[in-house]
């Protein structure tokens, strides 16, 4: 094997591990912040919807912050497992190569499905949380938007290529 190759071989095991310790990292934080006490989680959510309504209303009635805090809450479960969803196909796009990506996409999809409905079905025995079938559908639709960006980008990236 020629230096040239051993060093893109190298390069090509590099990325795959950084990118697979970012992914394991990201994993973990979402795990852990799903199992955080129901009452630090709550409290911490109230405090930023005060200080939001404050800053949107003269005077927030209970009601409006209650519905900013719902806000966050159906924000931070979209958002964070966008990110999952992203990065996670990301990770399996760079392992799987040529016809097998579709495989890596899938095998993304099937990781994401599984946290999604993991995290919200283990909150049930973490104490001051319960399960929502709602929380583990926006957990599974930020997913599945991040896969179909983080693909979309994938082909857009190959069109812009073939046309330069």
């Amino acid at each position: 094997m020629s230096r040239g190759k051993k060093r893109n071989v190298l390069l090509e095991l590099g990325i795959i591990a950084v990118s697979l310790a970012a992914l394991m990292m990201l994993l973990y934080f979402v795990v852990a912040v799903s199992f955080q006490n129901g009452a630090d989680s709550s409290s911490v959510t109230m405090q930023l919807a005060e200080q939001i309504a404050r800053r949107v209303f003269e005077k927030p009635t209970t009601d409006q912050i209650e519905t900013t805090a719902l806000m966050i809450r159906y924000g931070a479960h979209l958002g964070l497992f966008f990110v999952v969803g992203f990065v996670t196909t990301f990770v399996s796009m760079v392992i799987f190569r040529g016809y097998f990506r579709i495989f890596g996409v899938i095998g993304a999809g099937a990781v994401c499905y599984v946290l999604a409905y993991y995290t919200e079905y283990y909150k049930q025995f973490v104490e001051g949380r319960h399960f929502q079938q709602s929380d583990a559908a926006l957990n599974w639709y930020g997913s599945v938007a991040g896969i179909f960006c983080m693909v979309g980008s994938y082909f857009l990236n190959r069109l812009l290529v073939k046309l330069s």
